[in-house]
């Protein structure tokens, strides 16, 4: 039986979106584009820098109609399917699920900052990508349907193609460093995903010590397109405008997967965001720190570690 999301209205066949512009986001944008249809209209950098910034296709874009991919958008009417969001409590969970425009799975598996008897969970959220979600829940839909076959093993020079799905938010680093939390959380994955889940979270479980290496492989591979970092983050490309360079990136990422490549248009920075990042001393400065979640200008959030947050302003 498909597991049900409480918002699964976030899968509407069709939708614009606006992609995070690292290579996590960058796969679940082409899953979500070429499974279900989606059309990409902009990109995304925004985690808590001075430079944070949306490049659009269409200097006038809803961002209402869009939804945010791998990105902790908390503006109430903007929608989202993210990974980073920890709420800080079971109250805050609540109001992010009434939304009904927001969905990721700390949030589904009650993963919060501190519980109601004061039990601390960051440690086990959510250690993998947004990719890895969208994957299994585009399975879980039928959205990719079961004759569809990803080839994990397919060779990409020093690497296979597993390991480039391995690279997106780190996921054999984290096993290493995380093992029983990330076990559980790939049991749980593999749980509503579907074979193409199963399959290369089952690699990922039995293979993470023999995969390490791989790991700076791919990171090299994806600085060789111009990224800025070993994750496959082009923000700097868009903030260049260099879109041979993006063109060429994207390319190869949808030759690896087999899949049509992202679009890379004349695009407009949004030019209306900052960003900071802020560490807190534990529960002691916790309500502050929510509180500057709550303000009328905040438009992402998200805790980067148990004694840290990110945060973007709109100016």
């Amino acid at each position: 039986m498909p597991f049900i999301f409480q918002n699964a209205k976030i899968f509407t066949r069709g939708r614009k979106c606006i992609v995070n512009a690292d290579v996590d986001g960058l796969i679940a944008g082409m899953f979500l584009q070429n499974f279900g249809g989606w059309r990409v209209v902009g990109y995304s950098s925004c985690c808590g820098k001075p430079d944070d910034e949306l490049w659009l296709e269409n200097a006038n874009e809803n961002l209402e109609e869009c939804v945010f991919i791998d990105l902790p958008v908390c503006v109430p009417n903007f929608s989202a399917i993210d990974q980073h969001f920890v709420l800080f409590n079971e109250e805050s969970r609540n109001n992010y699920l009434a939304q009904r425009n927001k969905i990721n799975p700390n949030a589904m598996r009650g993963k919060v900052y501190r519980t109601a008897d004061e039990k601390h969970q960051y440690t086990s959220k959510y250690p993998f990508g947004t990719a890895h979600f969208v994957l299994a829940a585009l399975e879980n839909s039928g959205v990719i349907n079961r004759h569809c076959s990803l080839d994990f093993s397919k060779q990409l020079g020093e690497f296979d193609l597993a390991d480039l799905f391995f690279r997106a938010d780190r996921v054999i680093g984290n096993m290493a460093n995380y093992t029983q939390n990330c076990f559980d959380w790939a049991d749980w994955l593999i749980s509503f995903g579907g074979h193409n889940t199963a399959a290369l979270f089952n690699i990922a479980k039995s293979e993470y010590a023999a995969r390490v290496d791989a790991e700076t492989r791919v990171g090299d591979v994806l600085q060789s397109f111009g990224c800025k970092g070993t994750d496959g983050d082009c923000s700097n490309l868009f903030r260049g405008g260099d879109r041979a360079k993006l063109g060429a990136y994207f390319a190869f990422l949808g030759g690896a997967l087999g899949l049509p490549p992202l679009p890379v248009f004349r695009f407009f920075a949004f030019g209306r965001l900052w960003g900071e990042r802020e560490n807190f001393d534990g529960d002691r400065d916790l309500p502050a720190v929510e509180a500057k979640t709550k303000r009328a200008d905040i438009f992402s959030f998200a805790l980067v570690s148990s004694r840290s947050i990110s945060l973007t302003y709109f100016k």
